[in-house]
């Protein structure tokens, strides 16, 4: 395969990479035993009434990082360390819960310590921390977030299916440019093979 370094590809972290703690975390602190299939919001403590869900944030905030609960979503590090011998990688993740705006700053500090510990072939200079992803001028962008892919930069948007996502139909991921992809292993055969699906 040609060299490829010069392209650049951003990769998002919070269920792209990583997935898993908050779930667990809302589990804890309800004593549920809730899925990923339980929820169709982003934000899954949305499921909470409004009073409640705001004990739950202060205590969110307060005493877990999510990343000591979260676990790789399957083969994720190992195609992104692949992705890394012929692309230019950025994990680009957003740190800021408009819910509480002040705390984000003690998720940054988890994030990066994850990224730093987990995928230390990424140099801490390529580790973009915003909510404003599009802004990242990049050549491919891979998020789980439709709102992240549809607007600003990237040639090649995909989109790595999720509960939260799967109300996007293909008609209109297509409109947005936007490609659906099921699990790492697609993207390997995108980005590596070339292979671009029927």
């Amino acid at each position: 395969m040609e060299n490829k370094e010069k392209i650049k590809i951003m990769i998002d972290l919070d269920e792209t990479i990583v997935s898993g703690g908050y779930i667990e975390s809302l589990n804890e602190y309800l004593g549920t035993n809730y899925k990923a299939e339980d929820f169709k919001d982003y934000y899954i403590s949305n499921i909470l009434p409004p009073e409640e869900n705001e004990k739950y944030l202060d205590y969110f905030y307060k005493n877990v990082n999510v990343y000591d609960k979260s676990h790789h979503i399957p083969n994720a590090i190992e195609v992104i360390q692949e992705l890394n011998e012929y692309y230019d990688l950025y994990i680009c993740t957003a740190f800021l819960d408009p819910r509480k705006p002040k705390e984000s700053i003690i998720t940054t500090q988890h994030k990066y310590r994850w990224i730093l510990e987990n995928l230390p072939f990424i140099s801490p200079k390529k580790i973009l921390f915003t909510s404003a992803k599009e802004l990242i001028m990049c050549d491919v962008k891979i998020d789980d977030k439709v709102s992240n892919l549809k607007r600003g930069y990237g040639k090649i948007k995909l989109l790595l299916s999720q509960k939260h996502n799967e109300k996007f139909s293909e008609e209109e991921l297509a409109s947005l440019g936007i490609l659906r992809v099921n699990n790492w292993l697609e993207i390997r055969n995108i980005l590596i093979k070339g292979e671009l699906p029927k």
